[in-house]
């Protein structure tokens, strides 16, 4: 098998400034009124088209270009999405006052089955995450809570597996406001564990699983609590795992909102060391080149380029703040190409990615925009992994990783990233220049893998296990 050098690959691409841009398409894709809030990529009807939960708001995709909205969907806002009752169909709880919980009706509506969830502790909440936490095959609800005085509590529903749920623990309460929610198998050990993103001047969490949905905080011991400074960690927004320096460890950057003076976090480009420094993080900030904003939100990540790097999207929320486009250039070096990107956004918290027009580039969604990605083509791979049996069938932790030159592309299954956003469920790898077919090694919570040859310009759609 003949694999690009990483040179083609990354650090000898040729960045074209005049074609790298983004069109807004919102208008010709009969988006009006779409929400400026937070954003979920997700295929609703399972049509193989990419449906967006916008706020409360659910547009369905007509795969000829155009979106129309579902009338009257019944959601309070912004949810995050999973299959609770391995039907097939994605359902979404809704994480706003006491949660919400909406069952897919195979794609033709949602029914409101709220009943079947305890009202969650929080009262408010800006974030939540779905996943198979205790390995029983069911996805269960871990949602976040936000500054109300007694309820400041992050809770966990564990799936009964009948579309019932249940409270199983939830945090003290006391000095963990919670914002972005996210997971990632970041200790490579099988299971899934969460990152909570932290504001008012406190540390973020670092939930590691034990495989049976038993948590133990490690964020000081790996090193994503931030620095305290003096005595003042992060506003932490949003955070968002990834694997950025194609090493196959899964890094996390942390969105930090901050004030001047600089006795304060600012954003973390933070690169997961591996097994052999038990996956504790080392801060690679200094070298990322990211220029500093006050009020920096929400990330998301993706490889818009097609070089085989995932990029870096961040959004502001401050007048005279704007929001930014970072290509990543390898080596946790990153380079500012807003201006010459054609996106024009700022005090918004939504930012996500997905192919909505199936043509093997990301489009963005931002501040009630769709863009859509005008890149010169590059060749790519997208690969979407259905769970079976006793696995959980949205696949949510598990990862793709391919070897390409001297570089392992990692990409992971998430259900949410930054603050309240989810990118699409597909799995996207550009591959620069590299055309040949290329071997990929899945690996699903439990700890099982396989091994798959795949041919680059498709999508695959693989069942695990």
């Amino acid at each position: 098998m003949r694999f690009l050098s990483s040179c083609l690959l990354l650090s000898c691409f040729t960045f074209n400034v005049q074609a790298q841009h983004f069109t807004d398409i919102t208008a010709p894709l009969g988006l009006a009124g779409f929400s400026g809030g937070t954003v979920s990529f997700v295929d609703f009807n399972n049509d193989g088209h990419i449906d967006i939960n916008a706020g409360p708001q659910l547009w369905i995709n007509s795969g000829d270009g155009t979106f129309k909205g579902l009338e009257n969907p019944g959601l309070p806002g912004n949810c995050v999405w999973a299959d609770i009752n391995n039907d097939g169909y994605k359902d979404a709880f809704c994480y706003s006052g006491p949660g919400y919980l909406f069952l897919n009706d195979k794609g033709q509506g949602l029914k409101n089955i709220s009943d079947n969830i305890p009202d969650s502790p929080t009262k408010v909440s800006l974030g939540a995450t779905m996943g198979d936490f205790n390995g029983d095959g069911f996805v269960d609800i871990y949602v976040g809570g936000y500054e109300t005085p007694g309820y400041l509590h992050d809770a966990m529903f564990f799936n009964n597996g009948d579309t019932t749920f249940k409270e199983v623990w939830r945090t003290l309460g006391t000095t963990m406001p919670a914002r972005g929610i996210t997971t990632a198998d970041f200790d490579e050990d099988g299971d899934l564990d969460i990152y909570v993103s932290n504001y008012r001047l406190v540390p973020n969490t670092l939930w590691q699983n034990d495989g049976k949905g038993n948590f133990t905080q490690v964020e000081k011991s790996k090193k994503v609590d931030g620095d305290g400074g003096l005595g003042a960690w992060g506003h932490t927004i949003g955070s968002s795992f990834g694997d950025l320096d194609n090493d196959g460890h899964l890094d996390l950057f942390v969105g930090n909102f901050s004030h001047p003076p600089a006795y304060q976090d600012r954003p973390k480009f933070l690169r997961n060391l591996g097994r052999e420094q038990a996956f504790a993080y080392q801060d690679l900030t200094a070298q990322a080149g990211l220029a500093w904003q006050e009020s920096f939100a929400s990330p998301t990540l993706g490889d818009f380029d097609n070089d085989g790097l995932l990029d870096l999207y961040f959004t502001t929320v401050y007048p005279g703040d704007h929001c930014v486009l970072y290509r990543n250039t390898g080596d946790f070096r990153f380079k500012d190409v807003t201006s010459e990107s054609g996106i024009s956004a700022d005090l918004t918290y939504q930012a996500a990615w997905a192919d909505i027009d199936n043509d093997g580039d990301l489009d963005l969604a931002t501040r009630g925009r769709i863009y859509r990605n005008n890149t010169p083509r590059k060749n790519y791979l997208k690969v979407s992994l259905i769970g079976s049996g006793k696995f959980d069938p949205n696949a949510i932790g598990a990862s793709v990783r391919i070897r390409l030159g001297e570089q392992t592309l990692t990409r992971q299954v998430t259900s949410s990233t930054g603050q309240g956003n989810a990118n699409s469920p597909v799995l996207h790898f550009g591959l620069g220049t590299h055309t040949d077919k290329l071997t990929a090694k899945i690996r699903w919570l439990g700890g099982g893998t396989k091994t798959v040859e795949l041919t680059p310009n498709t999508e695959h759609k693989i069942t695990l296990p």
